[in-house]
């Protein structure tokens, strides 16, 4: 189970002094990355210490830098990738932004993602964002969704958006797991992402009761029956309708009324109103009514 941000951060700072951080990317085949986490491992045990498994790889944080340099060079060696080492406690501030920033290979199977997905805490998958309309900058609207994967292939993104979903909305009606989400500001407009084939019951709170938007990504529609019968049972229990779709003509696609659309907001004016601009900087043209642009803060 990979660690938390939270999680491998606090692991960092409690290194004594002399002790060095190593972080082996999860790059090329399966096999040289086992081969890499047993070096890591072999190397925590000789010099103390431990490994942990980190979105972008794995983390050996050692109290000897001797073991973990010699693992290094030997992950070298052995994968031609070289892993990053940091002295600590000096190098803690570059060994955190190393680990943060680190990429992320995609899943090399269904299964792996599915466990990569049903791993990852929830904590770290959810997100909140915030919006504003027209000339405003104070917030008016929320946002609950999943921190995206970064995944190359889109149809994994796309898998990993579904899965993460259904953990989300399952947090979200649960007692126990609700308190491990962001917390929801009361009287904002709730915008929620939603699976396929996510109904909204009467059960989720939060946010301002009038004009809650549910987000159900565009390949909803491809089971049109599905997609109406859903559309009716979120409306009856007083949910707005959107798609959000990751390129801003897929708006052109659809002859749909009463749809809000939820786009990425580029340097070209789209004539859809309502309308959730995504991302930053926000254009101009965002700043009008009908339209909640991203970019407030909490």
């Amino acid at each position: 189970m990979k660690a938390s941000i939270a999680e491998w951060r606090a692991a960092l700072q409690d290194m004594p002094p002399g002790g060095i951080a190593v972080l082996s990317l999860a790059a090329g085949p399966p096999a040289g990355r086992r081969i890499a986490r047993a070096l890591l491992e072999e190397a925590a045990i000789l010099g103390g210490g431990q490994v942990l498994a980190v979105p972008g790889g794995d983390l050996l944080l050692g109290s000897n830098a001797a073991p973990g340099h010699r693992a290094a060079q030997s992950i070298g060696v052995v994968t031609g990738h070289i892993p990053q080492c940091w002295p600590l406690p000096e190098g803690q501030a570059a060994a955190e932004a190393g680990c943060a920033t680190a990429p992320r290979q995609a899943a090399a199977s269904l299964g792996e993602l599915e466990a990569l997905c049903a791993a990852r805490p929830i904590e770290e998958l959810a997100r909140l964002t915030f919006f504003a309309q027209a000339m405003g900058r104070e917030a008016v609207a929320q946002r609950l969704h999943p921190a995206p994967l970064g995944l190359d292939d889109p149809e994994l993104e796309a898998l990993a958006r579904e899965w993460q979903c259904r953990r989300l909305l399952a947090a979200l009606t649960s007692p126990s797991e609700r308190g491990r989400l962001p917390a929801l500001r009361p009287g904002l407009r709730l915008i929620l992402d939603l699976p396929l084939g996510g109904v909204v019951g009467g059960g989720i709170g939060g946010g301002a009761a009038d004009g809650r938007i549910a987000l159900l990504p565009l390949a909803a529609l491809s089971d049109s029956a599905g997609f109406a019968v859903m559309a009716t049972g979120l409306r009856q229990a007083g949910w707005a309708l959107g798609l959000v779709a990751p390129d801003a003509a897929a708006s052109g696609w659809v002859a749909m009324p009463g749809l809000v659309w939820a786009l990425p907001a580029g340097p070209a004016a789209l004539p859809h109103r309502p309308l959730i601009a995504l991302g930053q900087p926000v254009p101009d043209w965002c700043r009008a009514p009908g339209i909640l642009h991203e970019g407030i803060g909490a």
